[in-house]
């Protein structure tokens, strides 16, 4: 999934203030003050402008959490913790009581068997 643009944000807002000046007007003309139409019309506003900021955070931050992952991805420990996991990698197979089998149990994760 894309993250919304600023310009896509904004444009949907752009709606969103349309409608609720449209309901305004209907509900001026039935009989809500001028000054509650204004404030409910600046509250609208405010709404949609900590919208648009929070999306606009968001996005900003993903391109971090992308970096962060990457980084998790390429480290040794996890290349280790995959491939300790991958049943298409063999385990090592040594004789007990050898240096190659003291040495195979150094290794983290490995079942020496």
């Amino acid at each position: 999934m894309q993250m919304p643009t600023s310009d896509q944000v904004n444009s949907a807002l752009r709606h969103v203030y349309s409608a609720v000046g449209a309901g305004t007007s209907v509900l001026v003309i039935v009989g809500l003050s001028q000054g509650d139409a204004t404030a409910l019309g600046a509250a609208v506003h405010q709404i949609g402008d900590g919208i648009a900021e929070i999306i606009a955070g968001v996005t900003a931050l993903v391109p971090v959490a992308s970096a962060l992952y990457a980084a998790w991805t390429a480290s040794p420990f996890s290349r280790l913790m995959h491939a300790n996991n991958n049943p298409e990698i063999a385990q090592l197979r040594t004789v007990p009581g050898t240096a190659t089998a003291a040495l195979a149990a150094a290794i983290p994760g490995n079942k020496v068997t």
